[in-house]
């Protein structure tokens, strides 16, 4: 895969006609909210607010200020999305740049109160969503970043195969990397074996990604191999409108989507090569392992072996553990196999 972390998802959602004029409406009164000239011992109120980074590549550079205290967060992967509470009436600043090393690209900021946007800039190399405030006006057709909103999410290109039946996980041969012992996401309630050999350190770091745990290792030029974990997304869930005893097939089956969708060229394929219900931990999980098939300019590998188990942990969300290992270190294959059996809730 692509540079340090999960590959950009390009993000289509639209935010509805219908609603962006009632936001601008209601806007004004919103802004009132929290207090009043006949209640002078009431505060403003507490707002959570939003904002996502999107951009051409996989990782910009993200310096975010709220309330006079400064995050920057360097190699960030797209999309980036974190949600902060702040005060109604205090400011919080995006700025983000396309960092050295990256090929010419746009990026885009976009600040968000629930689904309504209040701020939004794309720009070549840099853009900056300044000085905000959580009353600010809805910005009139603007776009919501949201992953669930793809058309194509779901939808197999010709050439591609979605398995539909039980296929079980394949023993990948060799030895593959030695481990490092067990970690922990305590985010996702989940814990697995730290890979070891040209795996880089494992690392709790939730401010950089979407994924609540990661360790990787560049293969190639801007392509990586992954292991990551964290919780679903809602939109995953919601888009992929997983249902009834299938729900963790098919949520395992749009995590892959998702990643393949996003993180690969544009006229990558997808064939799925298994599919198999698991127990984690005494917990329903599904495993769905995918080769995607794919050029870039400048990366020799054409295939990368993909393998998602989305867990139900007994949480609102499930979670769950991707590895992602490019074919110029099929060696490493066998990895799949120790994750997967390594995979226990914590």
């Amino acid at each position: 895969m692509s540079t340090r972390n999960t590959r950009r998802r390009t993000s289509r959602g639209r935010f509805p006609a219908g609603l962006t004029a009632l936001g601008v409406l209601l806007a004004p009164a919103l802004g009132g909210c929290g207090g009043s000239d006949d209640d002078p011992k009431r505060g403003p109120e507490q707002v959570d607010v939003a904002f996502v980074v999107t951009g051409d590549h996989r990782t910009a550079d993200v310096t975010y200020e709220v309330a006079g205290v400064k995050t920057d967060v360097k190699a960030a992967s797209l999309p980036l999305r974190r949600t902060v509470r702040m005060s109604e009436d205090r400011s919080m600043s995006v700025e983000v740049q396309n960092p050295e090393g990256n090929s010419l690209g746009t990026v885009t900021c976009t600040v968000l109160v629930g689904e309504r946007v209040i701020s939004q800039r794309t720009g070549v190399e840099y853009a900056s969503c300044l000085s905000v405030t959580p009353t600010d006006y809805t910005v009139p057709g603007a776009t919501v970043p949201t992953a669930g909103a793809s058309p194509r999410r779901g939808k197999p290109l010709p050439g591609e195969t979605r398995l539909t039946t039980r296929v079980p996980i394949k023993r990948y041969p060799g030895a593959g990397s030695p481990t490092r012992g067990r970690v922990t996401d305590g985010v996702a309630h989940l814990s697995y074996m730290s890979l070891g050999g040209d795996w880089g350190a494992s690392k709790a770091d939730p401010d950089t990604s979407e994924n609540s745990r990661e360790q990787s290792f560049t293969t190639e030029g801007t392509w990586v191999a992954m292991l990551s974990s964290g919780v679903l997304e809602p939109d995953l869930a919601a888009v992929s409108k997983a249902r009834g005893p299938n729900r963790l097939r098919v949520l395992a089956g749009a995590v892959q989507d998702d990643r393949q969708e996003g993180n690969f060229p544009d006229g990558a394929r997808g064939r799925d090569v298994a599919s198999q219900p698991l127990k984690v931990g005494g917990r329903d999980a599904w495993a769905v392992v995918r080769e995607i098939r794919f050029t870039k300019p400048g990366i020799r590998a054409r295939l990368d072996l993909s393998a998602v188990v989305v867990v139900d942990t007994g949480r609102p969300r499930p979670s769950y553990v991707w590895i992602d290992i490019p074919e110029t270190h099929a060696r490493l294959y066998p990895d799949v196999n120790t994750v997967i059996d390594s995979l226990r809730t914590a």
